[in-house]
């Protein structure tokens, strides 16, 4: 395939946090349609980016270890994607498993609001759905599903779970300062999710200022304007830019469960990031 039609997707979810594809069932929906490359980027999770790459090496597919962390800014919630960090450092994951149990904690605190509100689902039932991996709020919409109080996972956003909704409960946040700084201590590369969700541009500067690496231009929810405007600003602002669907599974139809649209985002924007790190 010519360099110019290699193509990667930089922020996918497993099993391992709050996605729906297994790692072979992630390597097999996208060295099937001929991606080169891919990112694990769980939620507070590492667990399934050995597996990834274990099955990813048979069919020759490259894989990124990554993370997505949550942290916030004047009550905005800003996601930071960590790329090539070494998942293997025993102090990074001794963190990352704090942030886990502190999701442990939230869900029973959702759950018990839930309960308040007349919704009456199990907490075990919840760690339940989430077997072993970080558990999120997917998890207690799925516990919503089969209950019959919702018909769908984003209906249960919508009426429950959203961010201040009535079953809504905030997170424990590390500031964007220190997300980066907790990714660059593991050798990685720190990047801006989906600005255009938030719509907090005016903090970019800072955050490079910060440390900041890059910004996420392309994902399934930035309209093509959007895109052009993130790749201008990371220009603008000396960052590089990154990108990818933000998939939870294989249903691309389905917001909530998939990534709304399959990205195609070009196998170069991997290859800057390799320049950045060589030149560190």
């Amino acid at each position: 395939m010519p360099k110019s039609q290699q193509y990667v997707d930089l922020h996918l979810h497993t099993t391992a946090s709050d996605g729906t594809f297994t790692p072979e069932q992630l390597v097999d929906f996208y060295s099937s349609r001929g991606y080169r490359a891919v990112a694990v980027t769980d939620h507070d999770a590492w667990d399934a980016i050995d597996p990834t790459i274990e099955v990813a090496r048979k069919v020759g597919l490259e894989v990124i270890p990554g993370i997505e962390l949550s942290s916030a800014v004047d009550q905005a919630e800003i996601h930071i994607l960590g790329y090539f960090i070494d998942h293997h450092n025993h102090d990074f994951q001794k963190r990352i498993l704090k942030f886990k149990e502190a999701r442990i904690e939230r869900a029973k605190k959702i759950v018990g609001k839930l309960r308040s509100l007349g919704v009456h689902i199990e907490a075990e039932r919840v760690l339940e759905l989430a077997s072993s991996a970080s558990v999120g709020r997917p998890h207690v919409a799925r516990a919503l599903q089969e209950e019959g109080y919702v018909g769908s996972s984003d209906e249960a956003f919508a009426r429950y779970l959203r961010a201040g909704g009535p079953a809504y409960v905030p997170k424990e946040y590390l500031s964007p300062a220190e997300a980066c700084r907790l990714i660059h201590a593991v050798g990685g590369l720190c990047f801006y999710a989906h600005p255009g969700i938030e719509g907090r541009d005016d903090l970019v500067p800072m955050f490079a200022s910060q440390g900041l690496d890059g910004i996420e231009a392309w994902h399934s929810k930035h309209s093509p304007a959007q895109v052009k405007h993130y790749q201008d600003l990371a220009k603008r602002l000396g960052l590089l830019v990154s990108g990818g669907s933000d998939s939870h599974g294989a249903d691309f139809s389905d917001p909530a469960e998939g990534a709304g649209q399959l990205l195609k985002v070009p196998y170069e924007v991997v290859e800057r990031m390799k320049e950045r790190l060589a030149s560190r």
